[in-house]
């Protein structure tokens, strides 16, 4: 059986509405970008590929944070045979190029809208992390897909056209990871964060009613609130794994 570690590479600092849509853009979150590594001791299967980080002194930060939290795990990027994209934004695709013994799989769908994105998303689709992966092992699928025995794409559309995500079987029970479906727990469980204040009491979150909080960016709402409903027929909600929770962090998973 499959075991998942939620590997961090790196860490982002957004506004509160970009996590949950319509709360306060001043109050500014931290989170952690993950690449997701499921193993059993002998296949070595990644879910995402980072964020590119700024070069200092000639040297790739991201790519050394990468390749030290790989490394922390007992991987190198040669032995990853099986590489998944949930989408091709910016904070997930960066060094997915890293994994070149890999077959790697995205949506068909996803790969379209890359490649003509709606405008808000034009500047988070960047051609210089995608493209270069048609000279690998590139593997484009529509919806659900089997990888493996213990391991099923799952396609998730609503946060990007092709988003997906990977079921996976562990001895502890079925996970989803979940990509950008659902950033954080926010999104999941709306009724616990509804008084969600900042250090001098000033409520952040709006009173929505609704069973999930959608992300402040997604292309398409309904298809979004289809995904929701379609992940929770698959796990329940507390074996969600949402792409930028920080609870995560050092945990493993089966």
């Amino acid at each position: 059986m499959f075991k998942i570690k939620p590997l961090k590479q790196a860490e982002v600092k957004v506004p509160l509405g970009i996590v949950a849509m319509l709360a306060d853009m001043r109050y500014i979150v931290s989170g952690p970008v993950y690449v997701w590594l499921i193993s059993d001791g002998e296949k070595k299967i990644l879910v995402d590929a980072g964020i590119k980080e700024s070069e200092k002194n000639s040297k790739d930060l991201g790519e050394l944070k990468l390749r030290d939290a790989l490394s922390g795990a007992n991987v190198k990027p040669e032995e990853v045979e099986t590489l998944i994209l949930t989408h091709l934004h910016f904070d997930h695709v960066a060094y997915a190029t890293l994994f070149e013994n890999a077959r790697i799989f995205i949506q068909r769908e996803e790969w379209r809208s890359a490649m003509d994105p709606p405008p808000h998303y034009r500047g988070i689709y960047l051609p210089e992390f995608y493209l270069p992966l048609e000279d690998l092992d590139l593997c484009l699928v529509r919806g659900d897909r089997k990888i493996c025995e213990g391991i099923d794409l799952v396609s998730l559309p609503g946060h990007t056209k092709g988003s997906q995500g990977l079921l996976v079987k562990t001895n502890g029970g079925d996970y989803l990871i979940a990509g950008d479906q659902f950033y954080s727990y926010i999104n999941l469980f709306p009724k616990r964060v509804r008084e969600f204040r900042d250090p001098e009491g000033i409520k952040l979150m709006p009173d929505l009613n609704i069973p999930f909080h959608p992300p402040g960016f997604h292309v398409d709402l309904s298809d979004w609130f289809e995904s929701c409903f379609k992940a929770l027929s698959l796990v329940k909600k507390d074996r969600v794994l949402p792409g930028h929770e920080p609870s995560l962090e050092g945990r493993e998973f089966g």
